[in-house]
C-alpha cells in the first residue's frame, strides 16, 4: 500500500535535509521541550501507520522548515485499510463471474404483468436521482443516502420470488454499484467493496455481464492507489468478461482501468497497450449504444483519463492537451468533483513540464472545487499537490497557493489536524 501523502512529505524533506529519522526525533523533542517522540514515532508518521496531532503538525514545520499549509493540507485520518481477505473474496468472484459469463446462459426474460413492476419502476427512478446527485455532490454527502436506498431495495429483493426477483435484480445491482462508487469517493474502502462484491452476485444472477464487468471496473479504481497489482487484475477480468456483449464505451473505460493501475504499478508497457486499446475503442463509442449508467462518458472523459494515466507514467508534455478540456472548460456550475480531480492531474501535469505559476493557478482551482465537491478522491488531488510543491522554491505563486490551502483545509473531506495518539 502506497504511503499517504503526509507520510511522503515528512520522509521526504527529512531526507533532503540530511536527517536520520533518530535526528529528526531529537530535533522535535528539543524544540517542544518533551522526550516523548522517538524514531520509531516518526517512522510509524512515514508509513502512515499513525497520524501526528495539531501540536505535533506545527513542530514538524518548524524543524522540517516546510510552510504549515503543505503539512496541514497533507494530513488526514489513517485510512479504514482495505481487508486483505475482502480483496480475495472480490478476485476470487470475478473469476467466478468470469467463468459464469463466458459458459453461462442467456439473461432470463421477463413476464409482463408482475406485480413488483411498479416497484422496479420506482427503482429505476431512484437510480435516475442518484446519477443527478451524483454529478452535484460528491461521497461526503451523497453515499449515506444511496446505501441507504441499496439496502432497502436489497430487503424489498430478498423477500421477493420467481418474476418478481427477476425483474429487481438489474435495478438493486444498479444501486449496489452506485453505493459502491460513493462509499469510495467517500473513502470508505470497505463498505464500496461490500457493495461492489454484492453488486456483481446480482450482476451474475440477472445475466447481464456489461453491468457486472461496470462493477468490477469500479472496484479496480477504488483499489487503484492501495493496491495496483489488484485493480490491475479485477480491470484484466472485467474487459475478458465484457468483450462479446461489452459496449465500445465500458470496454475503453475497462482498458484505462487497466492502463491507470499498471502505471500504478510501475509497469509502464502495460499501461501504454492499455491506453492503445482505449484509444481505439473511444474511437467508437457513440451515446446512443452506450448503457444508460455511462451517460456521463464521452470524448473529453475519455481524453482526461489517457491525461491521467500519462502524468502517473511521468509524461506531463503529452497529457497536457489531453487534461486541459475537461479541467478547464466544463461548466463551473455542476460536476465539481470532474472539475477538482481532472485540474488536479492537470496542475501535476504543469509542475511537471516546469510551469509552477500556471501549476499554483490551476491547483487553486482544484482546491475550492474539492471543496465543493465534497470529495475524499478530488481533495486527495490537493493533497498530492500540496506535497508536490512543497520541494518548490517558495515563489509568490506558491505562497499564495499556501495560503488559500491554509485557509480550506478544514473543509477538505478527508482531512484532520485532530491530535493522533500523541
Amino acid at each position: 500500500m502506497s504511503r499517504p501523502p503526509l507520510g511522503r512529505l515528512i520522509a521526504d524533506t527529512r531526507r533532503r535535509r540530511g536527517y536520520s529519522q533518530t535526528r529528526l526525533a531529537a530535533l522535535l523533542c528539543a524544540a517542544a521541550g518533551v522526550t516523548t517522540v522517538t524514531r520509531h514515532e516518526v517512522s510509524r508518521w512515514e508509513r502512515g501507520d499513525r497520524l501526528p496531532g495539531a501540536q505535533w503538525l506545527a513542530w514538524l514545520a518548524l524543524v522540517l522548515d516546510l510552510p504549515p499549509a503543505w503539512l496541514a493540507a497533507s494530513a488526514r485520518p489513517v485510512d479504514r485499510p482495505v481487508p486483505v481477505d475482502g480483496v480475495t473474496r472480490l478476485h476470487q468472484l470475478a473469476e467466478q463471474w468470469l467463468r459464469h459469463t463466458v459458459h453461462g446462459d442467456a439473461a432470463p426474460g421477463e413476464s409482463r404483468g408482475s406485480s413488483d413492476q411498479r416497484a422496479a419502476g420506482q427503482l429505476d427512478r431512484h437510480i435516475a436521482e442518484l446519477r443527478r446527485m451524483d454529478d452535484l455532490v460528491g461521497g461526503a454527502d451523497l453515499a449515506p443516502v444511496a446505501r441507504r436506498c441499496w439496502v432497502q431495495a436489497a430487503d424489498r429483493l430478498h423477500r421477493a420470488r420467481g418474476v418478481d426477483r427477476r425483474r429487481l435484480l438489474r435495478p438493486v445491482a444498479e444501486l449496489a454499484q452506485l453505493a459502491g462508487w460513493t462509499a469510495a469517493d467517500a473513502g470508505d474502502r470497505v463498505t464500496a467493496l461490500r457493495a461492489y462484491r454484492a453488486g456483481l452476485v446480482l450482476a451474475m444472477e440477472a445475466g447481464d455481464p456489461a453491468l457486472g464487468a461496470h462493477v468490477l471496473g469500479g472496484a479496480s479504481h477504488l483499489l487503484c492507489e492501495a493496491d495496483p497489482g489488484a485493480a490491475w487484475r479485477l480491470a484484466r477480468i472485467a474487459a475478458a468478461g465484457a468483450r462479446r456483449d461489452g459496449s465500445p464505451g465500458l470496454r475503453a473505460l475497462l482498458a484505462h482501468r487497466a492502463a491507470l493501475a499498471a502505471a500504478r504499478a510501475g509497469d509502464g508497457r502495460a499501461a501504454q497497450d492499455g491506453l492503445l486499446v482505449a484509444r481505439r475503442l473511444g474511437d467508437r463509442v457513440r451515446a446512443e449504444h452506450e448503457p444508460s449508467w455511462l451517460y456521463w462518458l464521452d470524448q473529453a472523459e475519455l481524453a482526461a483519463m489517457a491525461g491521467r494515466c500519462l502524468v502517473a507514467l511521468d509524461r506531463p508534455a503529452r497529457a497536457l492537451p489531453l487534461l486541459e478540456q475537461p479541467a478547464l472548460r466544463r461548466p463551473r456550475r455542476g460536476q465539481p468533483r470532474t472539475r477538482a480531480v481532472y485540474a488536479g492531474w492537470l496542475a501535476r501535469a504543469l509542475l511537471g513540464v516546469g510551469e509552477v505559476e500556471q501549476a499554483c493557478a490551476v491547483g487553486a482551482d482544484a482546491a475550492v472545487e474539492a471543496v465543493r465537491a465534497g470529495s475524499v478522491r478530488a481533495a486527495e488531488q490537493t493533497r498530492e499537490l500540496s506535497v508536490r510543491l512543497a520541494a518548490r522554491p517558495q515563489t509568490r505563486a506558491v505562497r499564495d497557493l499556501s495560503e488559500l490551502i491554509t485557509q480550506l483545509t478544514s473543509y477538505l473531506p478527508g482531512s484532520s489536524t485532530r491530535p493522533g495518539v500523541n
